[in-house]
């Protein structure tokens, strides 16, 4: 499936606090996919480990294509300043997330769990985006970011969140089948070779690596091969990375089969499911992961689409020997080979993987954008395979019988997963012939066939010469994939000319407008791709645009437009405006407005109006091909293996993917605008507003009296009205116009300076060197053998301060390695004025709010150029980033920053044209901060104890009592004019600036920087002393002891002593959840050895967590083990659960049980498995950076680290996770000699000792240690609490416990017992040496006065 990728709108919801990142192509998606997840990895751990930094990390949310993961809480629309340990989902192991650090050993677990409008835009974007252009992920890092700027402030680490968000950005700027004949579908023997002595008989290579075009700073080779023995075609990349060197190797297969050809409903996703629990070869279920995670920490997953399925895998390992493919890349091409060779399908497993995918469906009963999707299926033509409900259930997957289901699943198999339907794609770092042979050896295995996949079986055979007649004449063009696959349209007309209003859970106001369109893989749209240039004017936001005149009238909250779904034989065009509760109001108007728009655009000349635009977006494609560095291996292989099945794509293009555009065709692109007509259009409202009408009854006064109906499978409520004639009438030809709607001009930003400072700065100093005499002329030679070696050098070598007083510290490095014509500028602001009390953070979110708003008319063409910007509000203060091209990045910057003052001048005054966006701003953080208690029950869980953990946190009711003004609590209404007045104290008066310039800027350039943020923020600005500064904690949760002295003598049998028990908001919510965290110190106390050892833990305890709980015994289809990082540097290991089948008391006994079991499965580990371990964690934190945007949040990242510590510790740890690595790497000589793993222990805490010619017992012993010291239930040290979250089906066994000692289930609650809490030192442990805190003679780095 694929959702709105060709959209250049990002809704202002979206960018809300963020840097705008509206791209040629970016992705605005509301509505899932069938794009289920298998879910075989969770949550990502949080980590000292962080290739970010302990407290401030990135690469969180990595894409997937932003598959990143972006875990259900990310879209959730007011996670409360935080996220949970899920949403740490990432395959990156350079950060970590959201609220805690995450480790790279269970990042790279973390693709799943994607929210639907994230599954959606994936699954479109693996083919209608550049392909493997991390652009793709722009959309999903934007969704994300919304949330967490919409969120209410929790707590602190909303800081991370920001960090987080922020690298994601960079990294994204970076049916049945027809029937053959039964010989064709035999896997059969393939034909005896001529001469079986020639190696060549084995591999048909269809293109070698000179064939490919590349970016221009592309390093890696590639080769494309047909295996001859089976038929499979595959696509090999070996990234040249160097020996010694380490980083991410991965694989994909893609499946033209999804769930249009279940004959079960929810089949293809079940299916998908149970490849991963045993082949012949590897019969055990959980060995496939276990592989994955003992070498490089890998991961995996999988995910089913309407017509196709993709597995893929990715592993960190080290390049020992270029001539020859790395062990764990070769074991786990041969475990993955085997789902397509012998799976087991083991009939003991049937029930229980049922049961997963039933709770993946109630999970997505209480997502808006699940019920919203499966009604717009349920629109469709019943007949059609669209139609269907992809996901499954218990009730669908059983209701024939579990031998009957097997017999399908069988069949599912041996029908299409056949090798001519199948392609692999390949990344390693062995070079192309030790890969291929690789290849050759594991899915070589894979039985013969012939065949031809979906989408060559469903194009008819048609004369060349059909369309002949109609190239004058786009009334007559004939779309020949257009209903061409099964017998029937998706949406005939019948389905169309319709309005279809939907009652949504949340509040949430909007209108989409399907248009059926041809589907994009249609020869006549593949090369010139005319619905491009149609989505960039649709969802322009110029002055004259349709965004402008609705957000000026105070009706929009975002726009978009572009493909909603594409499949084999039809899409849905659409356009998307998120509403206000003003815009709903006046829905007939916008409606007018957007028709008018269509109108205009469709009534345009193809060649002299639309031509000039076209080639603009093209210029842009290739500007953005040129320059694009190295994406996640994981999200290229996945891509490339469904970009195989396109077999029109010339192969010397294959790397652009789909963003290969031809001149545009005015025949084609008018006979597409013709399809963009109300007749053709089906309107889907979303109004929460509605919930006042009875559902079933017909008297609904605004909808023309029409029924109610529900939604069978995920109960969306919903009616449908027949368009009046005479309104279809006007919207197809407006006689009149808006006068103020006109086509946008040409972007006068893309950039055409591509010059590098590193170059330049070369040529002057040789310049001077020959006005010396050229002495060193003789060397020359030398020199120039060298230069690689220093560019290698060069990555490693950190940025230095070039400015350094008591009001801002700027560091800088010029890139001399990346050699891109980019760079990047970050911004922090630190006062301890944004989080003094509600009203201030409430405040100053609003602001942020309306300045993006604002800024939008100012550099929206920039933003489309590739120059982006994000202004965020956090605790702690603001930041803000700018980064891009940087001929054009100097403009960006000083608008932006002039405009903040400029603005909050116009506020002060009561600018009345500002007063709509203060109130529409106000309004829609008023509304995200409501609909947080309609969140998963795991997020609000999540929330819930960090309230309890957090000493110092404002609670949602704080800021909805802010912002509605209530008579109860005696709170003022705000005000715009108060609000620009708290803004401006923010951002001018007690504040300390720290900034980084990265990338193309040479230092005088660096310099000018410095001298804007000196002159507009710090020219009015007093001093910043250090006991101001904005200080959060933790504290420490209660032992069992201390539970008896606080909660009385009954809480000291119980395992925890502390539960936060809460009921869910929603009566429909059906899952409950449980969030175990075991505290296990501060950073002071753990140091480099306690945390390396606990993210070890932590990595192992994931896989195991996973196959008890989830596997086996099927409590839920959410189950995590994460290390999680909360405010002042503090440590725990959150366990947590969410399922439907048992209450939260019963999960908390069964996570204790696993506990205990897992205690016993460290003393068992072999040796040899826990030297793979800590090796699989030592990779991930030295893989080696692709792109220049990671070395930039890795360095951001540290610097960081140091924002509001004492002078002695301001020096950031650019060596912190080599260091980190040292606590596990295993002296292999000493491994046979003895050691007691005591020397050198802390006072007082038996699991820290000295690293000394670290063996694998030492190892194995200090967690064991660690975990009997603290995690065990029977340690008296253990300090733990559980939260709780109950459905209402368990509603009584709620109202029970929470009248028993030691449970909480108010905030006022959490206030009376925090006075009992002490809390932990806050002193980050990479300024901790023997347990001290660094000596003053290591004060500080270089200062200037």
């Amino acid at each position: 499936m694929r959702i709105e990728t060709i959209t250049t709108s990002t809704t202002t919801t979206i960018s809300d606090g963020m840097t705008r990142t509206p791209t040629t192509f970016s992705t605005a998606s509301t509505a899932p996919s069938c794009y289920y997840n298998n879910n075989r990895r969770g949550a990502s751990s949080s980590s000292c480990c962080s290739r970010s930094s302990s407290s401030h990390n990135f690469g969180l949310f990595r894409p997937l294509v932003a598959r990143v993961v972006c875990c259900w809480l990310m879209i959730a629309h007011a996670t409360p300043w935080t996220t949970s340990p899920c949403a740490s989902f990432s395959r990156h192991p350079r950060g970590g997330g959201g609220s805690d650090s995450s480790s790279p050993s269970q990042q790279k677990k973390n693709f799943n769990w994607i929210p639907p409008p994230q599954q959606e835009q994936h699954s479109l974007l693996k083919k209608k985006s550049a392909l493997f252009d991390s652009k793709i992920s722009s959309s999903a890092a934007s969704s994300c970011n919304e949330v967490v700027e919409n969120a209410p402030a929790a707590d602190t680490n909303m800081v991370q969140q920001q960090d987080t968000l922020l690298a994601v950005e960079d990294e994204a700027l970076d049916s049945k089948m027809v029937e053959v004949s039964d010989d064709k579908q035999m896997r059969r023997q393939p034909p005896l070779a001529d001469n079986e002595d020639d190696m060549d008989d084995k591999v048909e290579i269809l293109a070698h690596d000179s064939e490919f075009e590349k970016p221009e700073r592309d390093s890696r080779q590639y080769r494309l091969i047909r295996l001859k023995r089976n038929n499979l075609k595959v696509f090999l990349v070996s990234d040249q990375l160097a020996e010694g060197d380490v980083g991410v190797e991965a694989a994909s297969v893609h499946v033209q089969a999804g769930h249009f050809d279940d004959t079960i409903p929810g089949l293809a996703h079940f299916h998908e499911h149970m490849l991963f629990l045993g082949t012949e070869k590897y019969p055990q279920e959980d060995e496939y992961e276990t592989f994955l995670n003992q070498n490089g920490g890998g991961s995996s997953n999988a995910y089913t689409d309407m017509e196709d399925t993709n597995y893929f895998f990715s592993i960190i390992t080290e390049n020992k020997d270029s001539n020859q493919t790395s062990k764990g890349l070769a074991g786990a091409l041969d475990r993955l080979a085997q789902f397509f060779i012998k799976p087991k399908f083991d009939p003991d497993a049937v029930d229980r993987e049922v049961k997963a995918i039933d709770s993946e469906y109630r999970n997505g009963k209480t997502s808006d954008a699940w019920r919203n999707y499966q009604a717009v299926k349920s629109f469709a033509n019943p007949n059609h395979p669209f139609a269907k409900f992809g996901c499954g259930n218990y009730e669908t997957l059983t209701s024939l019988g579990t031998a009957k289901l097997l017999e399908e699943l069988h069949k599912f198999w041996q029908t299409y997963y056949q090798s001519y339907n199948l392609r692999l794609a390949v990344v390693g770092h062995a070079s192309l012939d030790a890969l291929q042979q690789t290849v050759e050896e594991t899915f070589g295995e894979l039985p013969y066939s012939e065949g031809k996949p979906r989408y060559e079986r469903t194009l008819p055979v048609v004369d060349k010469n059909d369309n002949d007649d109609s190239k004058s004449n786009p009334s007559s063009l004939v779309f020949v994939r257009e209903n061409a696959a099964h017998g029937c349209p998706a949406f005939g007309p019948e389905h169309l000319g319709l309005i279809r209003y939907i009652i949504p859970l949340l509040e949430a106001r909007s209108v989409k407008i399907y248009f059926a369109s041809p589907p994009l893989e249609d020869p006549l749209l593949h090369d010139s791709k005319p619905y491009r240039v149609i989505s960039h004017l649709l969802g322009h936001e110029s002055p004259g645009s349709l965004h402008a005149l609705l957000n000026e009238a105070g009706y929009l909250t975002g726009l978009s437009s572009g493909i909603a779904i594409d499949a084999s034989d039809f899409c849905l065009f659409s356009v998307t405006i998120s509403l206000t509760p003003h815009g709903m109001e006046h829905l007939d108007h916008v409606l007018d407005l957007t028709f008018q728009w269509i109108a205009l655009i469709r009534q345009l000349r193809p060649n002299e109006e639309l031509g000039p635009h076209h080639d603009e977006l093209r210029r842009l494609s290739d500007i953005h091909f040129r320059f694009r560095e190295n994406s996640d291996p994981t999200d290229f292989v996945s891509n490339a293996a469904d970009f195989l099945f396109d077999n029109a794509a010339p192969i010397q293009t294959f790397l652009k993917g789909s963003t290969v555009q031809s001149d545009l065709d005015p025949v084609v692109t008018k006979a597409f605008l013709d399809r963009l007509r109300p007749q053709n259009a089906l309107i889907v409202i979303t109004n929460s507003d509605m919930k006042q009408h009875n559902v079933g009854s017909d008297n609904d006064n605004n909808n023309n009296n029409g029924t109610w109906k529900i939604e069978p499978w995920y109960g969306a409520p919903h009616m449908e009205k027949v368009m009046d004639p005479e309104q279809m009438k006007q919207w197809e030809s407006p006689t009149n116009f808006d006068s103020r709607l006109h086509i946008p001009d040409l972007n006068a930003y893309i950039p055409d300076d591509f010059s590098l400072r590193c170059d330049e700065e070369e040529e002057v100093a040789r310049k001077e060197d020959d006005e010396d005499g050229g002495d060193d002329a003789d060397i020359d030679g030398e020199e120039e053998d060298d230069d690689e070696d220093d560019a290698m050098d060069e990555i490693t070598i950190p940025p230095v301060p070039i400015v350094d007083n008591q009001r801002l510290r700027l560091w800088h490095k010029m890139d001399r390695y990346w050699r891109v014509p980019k760079a990047f500028i970050r911004l922090s602001i630190l006062t301890p004025d944004v989080y003094r009390s509600p009203r201030s953070i409430t405040y100053n979110r609003i602001f942020q709010r309306i300045l993006n708003d604002d800024l939008n008319s100012f550099v929206y063409d920039a933003s489309l150029a590739g120059c982006n910007y994000r202004v965020s509000c956090l605790p702690t203060g603001y930041r803000i980033s700018v980064r891009g091209y940087s001929q054009k990045l100097s403009f960006l910057l000083d608008t932006l920053t002039s405009r903040i003052f400029s603005l909050i001048e116009e506020m002060k005054d009561g600018e009345s044209s500002l007063l709509d966006k203060f109130n529409r701003a106000r309004d829609g953080l008023c509304r995200e901060t409501k609909n947080y208690r309609l969140d998963s029950p795991y997020e609000v869980a999540n929330y819930n104890s960090r309230l309890m953990i957090e000493e110092s946190v404002w609670y949602i009711d704080n800021y909805i009592n802010e912002m509605e003004g209530s008579s109860v609590t005696g709170a003022l209404p705000l005000t715009m004019e108060e609000c620009a007045q708290v803004a401006e104290e923010c951002l001018s008066q007690r504040i300390k600036c720290e900034a980084l310039c990265m990338g193309n800027l040479a230092t005088h350039e660096a310099m000018v920087v410095a001298d804007l943020i000196s002159k507009r923020f710090l020219s009015n600005s007093r001093v910043l002393s250090s006991v101001e500064f904005p200080s959060f904690r933790s504290l420490q949760l209660p032992t069992r002891e201390e539970g008896g002295r606080i909660f009385g003598s009954e809480t000291i049998q119980r395992s925890v002593p502390l539960i936060y028990a809460d009921l869910a908001f929603s009566e429909t919510e059906e899952n409950n959840a449980v969030e175990l965290i075991l505290q296990c110190g501060s950073e002071f106390d753990l140091g480099y050895e306690g945390l390396a050892t606990f993210d070890l833990v932590a990595h192992i305890a994931y896989n195991s967590a996973f196959n008890q709980l989830r596997t086996i015994e099927q409590l839920g289809y959410i189950v995590s083990v994460t290390s999680r990082k909360t405010a002042g540097n503090a440590w725990a290991m959150s366990i947590l659960v969410q399922g439907s089948a048992v209450p939260p008391s019963t999960l908390e006994e069964r996570i204790e049980a696993w506990l205990h079991g897992f205690g016993e499965e460290l003393k068992a580990m072999s040796l040899e498995n826990v030297v793979a371990e800590g090796q699989a964690v030592v990779a991930q934190l030295l893989e080696k950076e692709t792109k220049l945007s990671q070395e930039v949040s890795r360095a951001w990242g540290e610097i960081l680290n140091t924002e509001g510590i004492t002078e002695t510790m301001r020096t950031p740890a650019f060596d912190r996770l080599d260091r980190l690595c040292d606590e596990l790497l295993v002296d292999e000589e000493e491994n046979d000699d003895e050691n007691d793993g005591n020397k050198g222990a802390k006072a007082g805490d038996p699991t820290i000792t000295k690293s000394v010619d670290l063996t694998a017992q030492a190892l194995k012993d200090r967690m064991v240690r660690f975990f009997d010291y603290r995690l065990n239930a029977d340690s008296p040290h253990r300090r733990a609490m559980s939260a709780r979250v109950y459905s209402h089906k368990w509603k009584n066994e709620f109202m029970e416990v929470r009248s028993a000692p030691g449970v909480v289930s108010s905030f006022e609650d959490l206030r009376h017992l925090k006075q009992f809490l002490s809390s932990w030192p806050t002193v980050p442990y990479w300024r901790i040496d023997n347990s001290t805190v660094t000596k003053q003679s290591e004060k500080g780095v270089d200062s200037t006065p």
